[in-house]
């Protein structure tokens, strides 16, 4: 029994600790039933210990895991906060709060948790037992709680940081509508004009001048808010539809440490987010690259934050804008007063006469006009309010005032003039003030005498040696002498001798002793050099031996202390009035003794870590070393390579595959240095226990001898290591990435230069053809020049022609031939040209298909690249997954294994004690040998004697038959390995059959999704050529109107030449007329006909564009442009030719939808057909490209126009006036410059998400819009014009998606998105299609489809049909199928008969009437059935709704909540997408045994519920839909115990839901299902209830994941490791199904048995009652339905001890432990029995 107690586990948890103290105390009592209690005394005594010890263990696990609870729940609480931008002025002051409160609570909790820490103390003080378990608690609550502490310092961070980005958002939105207001009030307050007075433009002046003071005070703001702008943080990106539309990534800085699976990140270190769908954690890409799964609320995005950059930005140019204002309003209202004092003095002047020239006067007036004409020229600059027509009509009243007043000074009197040139002088005085003398002031000296202190000085030294003399004075004490004096004297003075000798010997103890812990505190860590390790180890063996030496004196302190004693005791009692207290020695000798053995301890200790130490250093720096020099070596290796050049493909090719080597060992290193890494680790954990020992050692010193010492802060040689390795591999990672970034590039370069080759090649050709047909066209000009040379000498000799006119008629006819070959060559070449720029259009065509033709290539090759790592990944994450399996088979054969041999070696043990009985047993008959005196008590022990031995012999054979039964379990275990063995085999060949087949089938796979990618892309190539051919039919009406103008300029032309034909034939008969005028000869110029360049405008996209700019940019070719100004070519000719250029080919105007035609986007938006985000990218595409168009009218208008006439919405005016300003050009407020997108990219004017879009729109329509000429350039040319960069370039060439598909919502480009659209025949317009909406009904969650139901086989054709014709409306059809679409026939409520009165379930569980499990179990089933229901009320309600209405209470809301999902859906965490409450069950998302009860639910109320429809199918249905499978079929139908879910209140029973819902009643108002609860104060039914003869009561432990949140049954949980096998057993005695079940015996005699039927034990109701383990009053509140079946049960086995098996009690407890043991061992066999074949199949 003893060693039975000293080897009995302790639990881990509560509940094991629990279970064990019901054994101990089960085994407690049979030990103290036992005749031989005695014999048994001992081990009584560790029995109460032993319960005792459980008991503590218990408290204080629980204790613990209270505390740890709080924790992890304030945690939770912090971890799913969103500190995202929304709400963000609601939630601050909240959380502030909340802050506050959390740090008070943990101040309060810390208190709590050091008085938990001072009990866990002392536990492990007194050497608990379980010591282990209570230190495994403590440190998981130290670790939670310093992790909860870190979560609490970035909560601090987020809270100041979020306050300051509110602070800043609120203050800029105040100036900017302060700054509105300015605008505003300036606008309204200063109006004027030339009519208004001057009295009134002075004030307005005075007004403006005031008004600047009050803009100036906004200047300061401004710039406070662009410098505040710079440090505030971003939050708009933590939330994921944000992140995920974010072109570039997103940096996220740590505010705390984080460790995760050997990778970590420290604070302050920044990484990327990747994904952050989930608000509580973080997929980010942390330094070297590695991935980890971070906490949110560790985690800030620093500055700089775009929005308050371009928010502060936006105030300061709108307050620059304002100034502007105010300057241009100063400058109007300053001319304005210059011009009225000019007109003013220009008036007076002009009406002067000479009566009224006074001389004073004349002068000053011209000196007035002259200063305000100056002043109003230098105000007038720049004013709005005069043009240079007014002033220069200003200048000539000038000048004419200026004549007015010379002519009327010329005509003065002289003597006038006379009087007014006398001499006018002023006398000016200067009055000198002279300042009076000062006068000399005395000062008189105060003579003061100082008093002396000498005096009172000495009084107070005096006084100070008086009171040293009064505390020195002694008392002298009488010490009466007795008859022995002498030997008392001598006693005393023999004690004062041993303490003299006690005193020597403790000063020279304490001298070497504080020598030795001095030299110990000298070192305050250790060193990372070898040596100093080795001298310091040497030198505390040293001291180690000097203590040895000197051992003796701490042996002489001891004995000096024993003799003073031993002398002291023998004084008589008159000498101990001055006597010595000898305990105070005493304690300084144990503080000497302990202070040694301290020291002693400490040496061996520091001896062995360093030691330690010295090993794990001495290969770290080995290891270190190795890889540091290959680093070294491998990084020189890599800068050659990178420093190498190479000039042609095959050294390129050379060194790649250097690259390559290099590559592939640098890769391979990865290991080593995971090692190193390690191996740092190790050494650096052992440094710091050395330290932390050290540390201790100090602080125990200063605590023990109250002496501070004093510490100097080093750096830790931990830190070093630490570093050093944290060194080495970002050292080796930077190395990595940079090689397999050259590697990356190497790769791309030799793909580039053989594209560039093959390029040059076709570019070389092309070039070839180009030259060849430019020397064709220069063959052709050199042609007409020769043509046009001929036709001029043809011209001369006509007009020399008069002196032969004989051969006139000769001369005309070579002429007209001359002419028509003249013609004919013209047209030939005309056509030749034609031929060339047809072939030339051909062959961009073809470069352009070539491009087009290696860029699907590029996609296809990308596609496929994926695919097939895609499915390398799959194909190897499935090899893992085959050997886990394997692993965790051997690992679960080995522990059955292992519980084997423990249960053989616990059946040896049973054999030996039983063995021990029987010498016990004889032992017995000895002393009933020797008893003859006692003859009647050896006749009664004889008989119980023979009654054991009969006893034992049974045991014996109930032995053997145990032994046989063994030898049976282990031959069948041999069998099942055999098997297994067998089927591993087999299992091997299936795999390889599968691994087969699911390549055969992966590569069906692959040709099904090439057919289907190439059915798209031939749909796609269809509808391009769909749109191509429209757009070609439009160009082809474009081409016939331009042949038709150039048909009716050739007739012109015709019609012109006849009429020059005739003309130079009438002139030829005159000539012939009059021959005599042959010597008079006319030479006439001729003169060539030239086109005004002024007059070659062409209409661009929102402005005119000259033909000298569009050459100039490369649109149209030097030869047009002379063409244009020969006036050979028109503008209507050459703009058809360049109409892509000037126009562009159209953008998206609008969406087409049926017989509504034609509706703006703006339209579509309010219509729901478009979203509000593709709807302002659509016009901002718009915008970009020239125009809002107005479908509907087929009408082009400006974004202020749009808004206007209502095209547009207001509210989106300011983002389409920044996308109209891609168009129209940004301008620069410093230069007023237009500037491009490009351009204004680089001011931060947009961002570059924003200009790729409108950029995209752009190129799609026709080319990059030129905001300064207006025409769409190609993106080449734009280039070149800097109208973009390098890098937009290279992005436009990718092709991304930045548009919206409003039908898929997905993301597409422009191009594509247009490729979509339908173009109208008569207005050209592209057009969006709207998808058709399909007919729906209201179902229980959402829309459902007409469609739908009819594959539900809820409708059929001739109701769709009706529906159709108007006959059948969608109310109809949801009163038809209203039990399918809204609510359900679940159990509603309760009718309590005792009161009469419907009541919720909840209300029924409040007041009592139900359990809690029973309400759980009824509220589940409504909440998966679709709603929870209120009865009283017949409302039908959420989960959410019901517990804000208090129909469920908190306790439930989580759980209802997830049952709940049964009928929206659960959500896949692999893929995302919505599954059924079945595939939910499958993928182990819930417990299959709840999930079973959820959908037993549904089927009992009205049908299986489809979650992506929203509606309930019947099971035929779902059963096709894959909802569930036939095996979940055969369960929902089987109606045995395993499926009776739902307990009957009434008479205890378990029955499944329908067989519930069948003992309910309906309710005659409303129609609602509601449970009965029998009055219980009636005897019928209570007699009625208590004739139940068999009863069932299950009792099941679910077990949920920590880590997943998925409920599990024992089994489950004991194989994925969350439970050990003690635990399993354990819980799997708590599982239990009871049953009362009558047993007749042959007789006709019955009795009542309470039956576990999963164990098969066994409980007679009466024999229970008998022996007292139940008494009467709990088998009547049983009968009475007061006590459950699984409460009664549990109250007879807590009371009932191992005696039911009827043995003797000597060997009692004996056969208990063996039926026990045999118990478990049976249930073992079993287990295996069961899991091997189900783990094999399974794997």
């Amino acid at each position: 029994m003893q060693r039975l107690i000293e080897t009995s586990p302790w639990g881990e948890d509560a509940a094991a600790i629990e279970q064990q103290i019901l054994n101990q105390n089960k085994f407690h009592s049979s030990i103290q039933r036992s005749q031989e209690v005695e014999r048994a005394r001992d081990e009584l005594k560790m029995s109460f210990a032993r319960t005792g010890q459980l008991r503590e263990l218990q408290n204080m696990i629980e204790e613990i895991s209270r505390a740890i609870m709080w924790v992890n729940e304030r945690e939770e609480e912090e971890l799913v906060f969103n500190w995202g931008d929304k709400n963000i002025d609601v939630y601050i002051p909240k959380k502030q709060e909340s802050y506050s409160k959390l740090m008070s609570a943990l101040e309060v909790k810390e208190k709590e948790l050091n008085k938990l820490k001072q009990k866990v103390d002392g536990l492990l003080k007194n050497n608990h037992p379980a010591s282990d378990k209570i230190e495994a608690y403590m440190d998981t609550l130290q670790t939670q709680w310093s992790w909860l502490l870190q979560i609490t310092k970035c909560i601090h961070v987020h809270l100041k940081e979020n306050a300051a980005y509110s602070q800043f958002f609120k203050e800029a939105n105040e100036t900017y509508s302060k700054l509105q207001k300015e605008h505003e009030n300036i606008r309204k307050k200063f109006t004027c004009d030339k009519g208004t007075s001057l009295e009134n433009l002075t004030e307005l002046l005075k007004n403006l001048e005031r008004e600047k003071e009050t803009i100036m005070e906004n200047k300061r703001q401004v710039k406070n808010l662009v410098n505040k702008s710079k440090s505030i943080v971003s939050l708009r990106p933590r939330n994921p539809e944000e992140k995920s539309s974010s072109p570039s990534p997103v940096i996220v800085q740590a505010l705390c440490d984080f460790k995760q699976d050997q990778k970590g990140i420290f604070k302050g270190d920044e990484g990327i987010l990747t994904d952050n769908t989930q608000r509580s954690k973080w997929h980010v890409t942390g330094p070297g690259g590695l991935d980890m799964l971070i906490p949110s609320v560790c985690l800030l995005i620093p500055p700089p934050n775009p929005l308050s950059i371009g928010l502060a930005n936006k105030n300061e140019q709108y307050y620059e804008a304002i100034m502007g204002i105010w300057n241009q309003l100063y400058i109007n209202i300053k001319s304005l007063i210059s011009w009225q004092y000019c007109v003013k003095d220009i008036n007076y002047i002009n009406s002067l006469t000479l009566t009224m020239m006074r001389p004073e006067e004349y002068r000053n007036i011209i000196k007035s006009l002259e200063t305000h004409y100056q002043e109003f020229l230098r105000s007038s600059q720049g004013s709005e309010m005069f043009g240079e027509d007014e002033k220069k009509k200003m200048e000539g009243q000038y000048s004419g005032a200026q004549t007015h007043y010379d002519t009327l000074v010329i005509g003065l009197p002289t003597y006038n003039q006379s009087k007014v040139d006398v001499v006018k002088k002023e006398v000016v005085k200067l009055v000198v003030q002279h300042e009076p003398p000062i006068k000399a002031e005395t000062t008189n000296t105060l003579q003061g005498s100082t008093l002396s202190l000498t005096l009172l000085s000495d009084l107070h030294a005096l006084r100070r040696r008086l009171e040293l003399a009064e505390s020195g004075l002694s008392h002298h004490l009488h010490v009466p002498l007795g008859e022995n004096s002498v030997q008392e004297c001598s006693q005393r003075l023999l004690k004062l001798s041993y303490l003299r000798n006690l005193l020597q010997s403790l000063l020279q103890a304490e001298d070497v002793i504080k020598v030795h812990e001095a030299r110990l505190t000298e070192k305050e860590t250790t060193s990372l050099d070898l040596n100093e390790v080795e001298n310091y180890r040497s030198s505390l063996k040293q001291m180690k031996s000097e203590l040895e030496h000197k051992r003796d004196l701490l042996k002489a302190m001891e004995s000096d202390l024993v003799n003073a004693v031993h002398v002291n005791s023998q004084i008589s009692a008159s000498f101990h009035k001055c006597d010595v207290d000898l305990s105070k020695y005493a304690d300084l000798v144990g503080q000497m003794s302990d202070r040694w053995r301290r020291i002693q301890t400490q040496i061996d200790s520091r001896v062995w870590d360093l030691e330690k130490q010295e090993k794990q250093l001495r290969h770290f720096q080995q290891s270190s070393g190795v890889v540091d020099q290959w680093i070294d070596n491998a990084k020189q290796r890599q800068d050659t390579l990178q420093a190498a050049k190479f000039s042609d493909i095959q050294n390129l090719m050379e060194h790649l595959n250097r690259q390559k080597v290099l590559h592939s060992e640098i890769k391979g290193k990865k290991e080593k240095v995971e090692v190193v890494q390690k191996d740092a680790d190790t050494c650096a954990a052992s440094i710091k226990d050395y330290e932390l020992q050290l540390a201790s050692y100090s602080a125990g010193l200063e605590t023990l001898l109250n002496i501070p010492i004093k510490r100097t802060v080093l750096q830790s040689p931990a830190t070093v290591v630490r570093e050093e390795a944290t060194d080495l591999q970002s050292r080796y990672i930077e190395l990595l990435t940079r090689s397999s970034d050259y590697y990356k590039f190497l790769g791309e370069m030799l793909k580039n230069m053989e594209e560039l080759k093959i390029r040059n090649t076709k570019i070389e050709l092309l070039e070839e053809e180009l030259r060849r047909l430019k020397n064709n066209i220069q063959d052709r000009s050199e042609k007409n020049r020769s043509l046009e040379d001929a036709l001029s000498s043809y011209k001369l000799e006509l007009s020399q022609s008069k002196e032969q006119l004989i051969s006139m008629e000769e001369v005309k006819r070579t002429t007209a031939m001359q002419a028509s070959v003249a013609r004919e060559s013209l047209d030939t070449t005309s056509s030749q040209l034609t031929e060339l720029s047809d072939k030339l259009a051909r062959l961009t065509y073809q470069l352009d298909e070539e491009k087009r033709k290696r860029r699907l290539a590029e996609e296809r090759y990308t596609s496929q690249q994926e695919e097939y790592e895609a499915a390398v990944r799959r194909r190897q994450k499935e090899l893992d997954e085959v050997n886990w399996s394997k692993i965790d088979l051997e690992k679960a054969v080995k522990d059955k294994e292992r519980e084997l041999e423990r249960l053989r070696m616990q059946l040896e043990e049973e054999t030996t004690r039983r063995r021990g009985a029987e010498q016990d047993i004889s032992k017995t008959s000895m002393m009933v040998q020797q008893s003859q005196n006692h003859y009647t008590e050896i006749l009664s022990e004889r008989d119980t004697l023979l009654i054991k031995l009969k006893q034992l012999e049974q045991d014996k054979t109930r032995q053997g038959r145990y032994e046989e039964e063994l030898n049976r379990v282990k031959v069948s275990l041999e069998t099942e390995l055999r098997n297994k063995q067998r089927l591993q085999e087999e299992r091997d060949k299936i795999h390889k059959d599968f691994t087969y087949w699911k390549s055969q089938y992966e590569l069906k796979e692959g040709q099904m999704r090439q057919c289907d990618s190439d059915k798209d892309k031939m749909e796609r190539e269809r509808l391009s050529l769909k749109s191509d051919l429209e757009r070609m039919m439009v160009e082809l009406r474009t081409v016939e109107e331009r042949y038709k103008g150039r048909l009716q300029s050739s007739q012109r032309e015709v019609s012109d030449l006849a009429l020059k034909r005739d003309s130079l034939e009438r002139e030829l008969r005159r000539l012939q007329q009059r021959p005599d005028s042959m010597s008079i000869q006319t030479q006439t110029d001729e003169k060539v006909v030239t086109v005004d360049p002024s007059k070659l405008v062409f209409d661009g996209v929102r402005r005119k564009v000259t033909a000298h700019q569009l050459c100039d940019c490369g649109i149209i070719s030097k030869a047009t442009l002379e063409q244009l100004l020969k006036g050979k070519r028109t503008v209507e000719d050459v703009a058809v030719d360049i109409q892509l250029s000037l126009k562009g080919t159209g953008v998206i105007a609008g969406m087409v939808r049926g017989p509504q035609g034609r509706m703006s986007i703006t339209e579509a938006k309010t219509k729901n057909l478009l979203s509000q985000e593709s709807a302002i990218m659509l016009l901002e595409a718009q915008a970009a490209t020239g125009h809002i168009m107005d479908p509907k009218f087929n009408e082009k208008m400006s974004v202020d126009a749009a808004c206007s006439r209502g095209v547009v919405d207001t509210d989106d005016r300011d983002t389409l006036m920044t996308a109209e300003a891609a168009g129209t050009g940004f301008k620069d407020p410093y230069t007023g410059k237009l500037l491009s997108i490009g351009q204004a990219l680089k001011q931060n004017r947009l961002d570059k998400k924003t200009a790729l879009r409108l950029l995209q729109a752009q190129e799609s329509v026709g080319g990059i819009l030129d905001p300064v000429l207006s025409v769409f350039l190609p993106k080449d040319l734009a280039l070149d014009r800097n109208l973009i960069d390098e890098d937009l370039y290279r992005a436009l060439n990718k092709k991304p998606a930045c548009y919206l598909d409003p039908i898929t919502e997905e993301k597409i480009s422009y191009s594509d998105l247009r490729l979509k659209c339908r173009m109208e025949p008569a207005s050209g317009l592209l057009l969006l299609p709207v998808p058709e909406k399909p007919m729906t009904v209201q179902g229980l969650r959402g829309e459902v489809s007409v469609t739908e139901l009819i594959n539900s086989n809820l409708l059929s054709e001739t109701d769709v049909q009706k529906l159709n014709q108007g006959k059948l409306s969608s109310k109809e059809i949801e009163d038809k199928l209203k039990n399918y679409l809204h609510g359900s026939t679940c159990i509603a409520g309760i009718y309590d008969e005792a009161n009469n009165r419907i009541m919720t379930i909840y209300q029924a569980m409040k007041e009592g009437l139900l359990r809690r499990g029973t309400t759980l179990e009824l509220l589940e089933a409504q909440a998966a059935s679709g709603f929870v229901i209120d009865p009283i009320n017949n409302v039908c309600m959420n989960v959410e709704e019901a517990w804000k209405r208090g129909l469920v209470g908190k306790e439930f809301k989580d759980k209802l909540m997830s049952a709940e999902k049964a009928v929206t859906g659960y959500k896949d965490p692999h893929t995302g997408n919505t599954i059924s409450l079945f595939q939910a069950i499958e993928k182990d998302l819930i417990e299959k045994g709840h999930g079973i009860r959820l959908l037993e639910a549904q089927i009992a109320s009205g049908g299986i519920i489809d979650p992506k429809e929203s509606h309930r199918i019947d099971v035929d249905i779902a059963y096709k839909r894959g909802y569930f499978d036939e095996e979940m079929n055969e369960i929902l139908t089987y109606e045995g115990d395993d499926t009776k879910g739902f307990f009957d209140p009434n008479t205890q029973e378990n029955l499944t839901y329908l067989q519930l819902k069948e003992r309910c009643i309906t309710d005659p108002k409303t129609g609602l299902v509601l449970l009965p609860l029998r009055d219980r104060t009636n005897p019928q039914q209570m007699v009625q209830q208590s004739s139940q003869k068999n009863i069932l009561r299950k009792r099941r432990v679910v077990i949920v994941d920590p880590d997943t949140g998925k409920e599990m049954t024992v089994r489950e949980a004991y194989h994925k490791e969350l439970i050990d096998y003690d635990t399993f057993l354990d819980l799997s005695e708590q599982e239990c199904e009871w049953e009362e079940i009558t047993i007749r015996a042959s007789d006709g005699s019955a009795r009542m048995v309470v039956v576990d039927r999963k164990t098969g034990t066994q409980y007679d109701i009466q024999d229970s009652l008998d022996r007292g383990i139940i008494d009467q009053t709990s088998l009547d509140q049983y009968r009475l339905g007061t006590l459950t079946l699984t409460k009664f049960a549990d109250l007879i086995t807590s009371k009932s001890s191992l005696s039911e098996l009827s043995i003797t009690a000597s060997n009692m407890e004996d056969v208990a432990t063996l039926g026990y043991r045999l118990m478990q061992l049976k249930a073992c066999i079993t287990f295996l029995l069961m899991e091997t074949p189900k783990v094999i199949s399974n794997r």
